[in-house]
């Protein structure tokens, strides 16, 4: 057969339906992110829609940390020291980060911010041979399930002009090296709930530092005094729970561990340790100084236990001890060192007393 018939009759099979025509590759779905420059469409009136419709996902929203992640009074306090356009693309989404509409900024991370990143289709983590009801278009993609939804606005690197750019959050990353990267984020901070009328469905309160119960699950401690001047506390992150280290998140959230002597011969002052990433400052060539890691030891996955040992004055070895774990947000330091630090929130998550040997 010749080149030009041979050419014919793939023509015909593809007229007829003899060769199939290979389906378009779907266009990867825009995730989640700081706001951009300019926003289409009136988030405040799209907004309402959602709310309207999903009126229980919206309840739970309405008192999530996403809701108030710009008119938090910890975000404010930090915004009033440090102004920046960079911090508002991520707590204020909807609105322009260098001249804010305060309507717009009062949103927070929204529905829209989340599920409509971008065009009209509402974003869904719902398998593609799900049913569909839905009264707007939606567009399905399995990486809206996964830390991509997350990571846009959960890592990011410091907004400066350092020669080799440092990471102001690493939660993804440290959950791609957990023991569990195959987890989504939702998988914990979003478990199912059941709705009024009996389905199963993400929850929108997004679990977070704020929850006692929550946070009390990350790990164990474990007290034990091996000498009358020795206590030790060991902290074990619960790897089965947790996919990151921990604390994680926001640069300056720590854990102090102390100890204290109590009674009426106390002698001492309570002894502290933090468990964070401890930071120091530096100056990369001419430019203005930075903050950089100097180290960290928050609790990591995949370590072994981290094990803290005080040593008390023999003064006060017949004394017993009383000892607490306790979880902070600080918003900065006051001063050389970390004891210095204006605090802005924080959990009680562990304390006992050790009575003397």
């Amino acid at each position: 057969m010749t080149r030009a018939a041979l050419r014919c009759t793939a023509l015909l099979l593809v007229a007829c339906g003899g060769v199939a025509t290979p389906a378009p590759t779907p266009t990867p779905a825009t995730m989640p992110g700081p706001a951009p420059l300019q926003r289409v469409g009136d988030a405040v009136a799209r907004n309402g829609e959602c709310v309207a419709c999903h009126d229980e996902i919206a309840a739970q929203w309405q008192d999530s940390l996403h809701r108030a992640a710009y008119t938090s009074p910890d975000f404010q306090s930090a915004l009033r020291s440090e102004p920046l356009p960079f911090c508002r693309g991520c707590h204020a989404p909807e609105a322009d980060p260098r001249r804010p509409e305060p309507e717009l900024a009062a949103l927070g991370v929204a529905c829209v911010s989340c599920h409509l990143p971008q065009g009209d289709a509402v974003l869904s983590a719902r398998p593609a041979d799900a049913p569909r009801a839905a009264p707007h278009p939606v567009l399905r993609d399995p990486a809206f399930a996964a830390a991509d939804a997350c990571a846009n606005c959960h890592e990011f690197t410091f907004p400066d002009r350092r020669p080799v750019p440092e990471y102001m959050q690493t939660t993804v990353r440290e959950h791609r090296a957990s023991t569990q990267p195959d987890r989504s984020c939702a998988d914990c901070h979003m478990p199912r709930v059941a709705t009024n009328d009996g389905a199963a469905v993400r929850s929108h309160a997004f679990s977070a530092s704020r929850d006692l119960a929550w946070m009390r699950e990350a790990f164990t401690v474990t007290a034990r005094r091996p000498a009358p001047d020795r206590v030790e506390l060991s902290l074990d992150l619960h790897e089965d729970r947790v996919g990151h280290a921990f604390p994680t998140g926001d640069l300056l959230r720590r854990l102090v561990v102390s100890v204290a002597v109590t009674g009426v011969a106390r002698r001492t002052a309570p002894q502290r340790r933090y468990l964070a990433r401890h930071w120091k400052h530096a100056r990369p060539g001419k430019g203005p100084g930075v903050r950089t890691l100097d180290h960290d030891d928050r609790l990591g996955v995949g370590e072994d236990p981290r094990v803290l040992t005080f040593t008390l004055d023999p003064a006060d070895a017949a004394l017993p001890v009383e000892w607490r774990v306790r979880y902070e947000r600080v918003e900065a330091f006051v001063g050389p060192g970390e004891d210095g630090a204006r605090v802005v929130g924080g959990l009680d998550l562990f304390e006992g007393t050790l009575p003397s040997e």
